[in-house]
């Protein structure tokens, strides 16, 4: 029989929402609030707000039921004005033959607005294909359909959306093809398997000059998890795992303390590979490939937990939503890419009687980066420091990125079952920050800045 340890972890790393019960209201509502700074001495802070109302009905037939998200995303960064985004809202059916056990069955969704809860990966950090197609025109949609069994699962999903097509000067209609599932293969034991086919359409730079030469995509994640004992709840670690969809649901999952010990390791690895253009080679394509992984164990003795987390991703793997760098080519043959390698620690304690989980993470992170040959003049050859997809900065000639450390304190705050208060207060060390001044020749250089910074994250969220 399936182990319910591993349902609701591995529900929600697949990209699935656990199956409604029906004790739960007919609706449901979170307000959550999120307020950060990452350098307290300069501008940077921003605030967010986030909403969600779920909703089921009763039984509209034998074993037939209708599911519905509503879930949308305020920003105010410093820098920018108020945006309002979706954040994964979809319409769900499920449907349970009479017989079959609760969580079983067949589900079809709609994803009528974005596709970010339709992904390939499984931990955050590396998970991409969150978004199919960059140069859409309005809406990236999806329909999925998933059957559930006792031991396994099975499911197939299409995005689509509107793609411009710079050949033709006109909009055509994109697909991609998402599929997997996971196997039981003992009550602790799971493996789990995505594979991803699209094309991404006509490359911009070719289809101005009047090339086709169309982006295909293929690639695969595979994914294993062990566990044991008691579900292990998410630390606090608010940063990482900002921008998944399910972020504001996951860290207030409520956190069971039965005593014993529990523990869980998950592994997963991704690979991809993906058409672009050769930079040695005029109007030709080229095959680029990437990959990433990712290691994480997780420990409860009593009201104590642990956490570890190490992943390494490759360039072209940061760069594969983009894609590309720059945009649509391949790297040049000469330059030296670097893969980002990530490792983090945490631990944590409940006090029951507050409510009150207190903890400690440290991280250590080597930013991936790209060198390029030198071309003209030796000493303008800098180092691209990649923090996230397009995410760069420049250090000055010759110069090989540095380790960023991370310390943060956590606290997460349990006010009974209608709100809770998750919050951090770090301290980094990043060798790598810059900025460009100009020089005593009027030309521009980057030129180093304070290393220290001490930031904050607190998330509120109130449930009803």
């Amino acid at each position: 029989m399936t182990s319910p340890l591993l349902t609701l972890p591995l529900l929600l790393c697949l990209g699935q929402s656990p199956e409604v019960t029906s004790t739960e209201p007919p609706f449901q509502a979170r307000l959550s609030f999120q307020g950060f700074d990452d350098d307290i001495d300069v501008e940077g802070s921003a605030t967010y707000f986030h909403a969600a109302l779920e909703g089921h009905t009763p039984e509209l037939a034998s074993g037939l039921r209708a599911e519905a998200t509503l879930s949308f995303f305020l920003s105010a960064p410093a820098t920018t004005g108020i945006t309002l985004q979706d954040f994964g809202s979809n319409v769900r059916l499920r449907y349970r033959p009479s017989g079959w056990e609760s969580g079983e069955g067949l589900a079809v969704a709609v994803h009528p607005i974005t596709t970010s809860r339709l992904y390939m990966g499984f931990t955050y950090p590396v998970t991409w294909e969150r978004q199919a197609f960059l140069r859409r025109a309005g809406n990236e949609s999806a329909l999925e359909l998933r059957l559930t069994r006792r031991r396994w699962e099975a499911f197939v999903a299409v995005k689509s959306a509107a793609v411009l097509d710079d050949l033709l000067l006109e909009y055509s209609r994109r697909y991609a093809l998402l599929a997997g599932g996971f196997l039981d293969v003992t009550p602790e034991l799971r493996l789990a398997l995505k594979g991803t086919v699209l094309d991404r359409g006509q490359i911009p730079t070719n289809g101005v000059s009047g090339t086709e030469l169309h982006q295909p995509v293929r690639g695969a994640s595979l994914g294993a998890v062990w566990h044991r004992g008691a579900p292990i709840g998410n630390n606090v670690d608010l940063a990482l795992y900002q921008g998944d969809p399910t972020f504001f649901e996951r860290f207030f999952q409520p956190e069971t303390y039965p005593g014993g010990f529990a523990a869980s390791v998950s592994l997963e690895g991704s690979y991809v590979s993906q058409a672009l253009l050769d930079p040695e080679s005029f109007r030709q394509r080229t095959t680029q490939t990437g990959g990433a992984g990712a290691l994480e164990a997780r420990v409860k003795q009593g009201f104590w937990r642990a956490h570890a987390l190490a992943y390494v991703r490759t360039l072209s793997f940061i760069q594969v939503d983009v894609p590309g760098f720059p945009p649509y080519q391949d790297f040049q043959d000469d330059a030296e890419a670097s893969a980002e390698m990530s490792g983090t620690l945490s631990t944590d304690y409940h006090l029951q009687d507050w409510g009150l989980t207190p903890g400690l993470l440290v991280r250590f992170t080597r930013p991936a980066s790209l060198r390029s040959a030198p071309v003209g003049l030796p000493e303008r050859n800098y180092t691209a420091v990649f923090r996230g997809p397009n995410m760069i900065t420049l250090l000055p000639s010759g110069d090989d990125p540095g380790l960023v450390v991370t310390v943060k304190a956590t606290a997460r705050w349990d006010l009974g079952k209608v709100a809770g208060v998750l919050a951090e207060v770090s301290y980094t060390h990043d060798p790598n920050r810059t900025r460009f001044e100009d020089d005593v020749t009027g030309i521009a250089d980057p030129v180093y800045q304070p290393a220290n910074s001490v930031g904050f994250n607190v998330l509120l969220q109130a449930r009803f």
